[in-house]
């Protein structure tokens, strides 16, 4: 996969960001350090095939964490808004 400086930049700093997660201090302090990159990350993840984001993962182990963690926060919104 290539990627351009950019992508790898942001790649890098969400993986770095995801790492910290159980030691940054609550979890709406997760998204204002992670929002400049959620954009970005979400373009290339569009892009990106199954296959691709699974080694994408297996590589950078904290984007993973982040994405569960938006993953959680959207399910619990989903509920709080009795969507689901």
């Amino acid at each position: 996969m290539q990627y351009t400086i950019h992508e790898k930049n942001t790649l890098e700093k969400v993986n770095e960001i995801g790492m910290q997660i159980d030691t940054l201090p609550e979890e709406n302090f997760i998204f204002v350090v992670l929002s400049p990159y959620l954009d970005q990350l979400m373009s290339l993840l569009k892009r990106l095939k199954p296959m691709e984001i699974q080694m994408l993962f297996m590589q950078y182990e904290g984007m993973m964490k982040v994405m569960r963690m938006v993953e959680e926060g959207a399910q619990a919104m989903e509920k709080e808004l009795g969507l689901k």
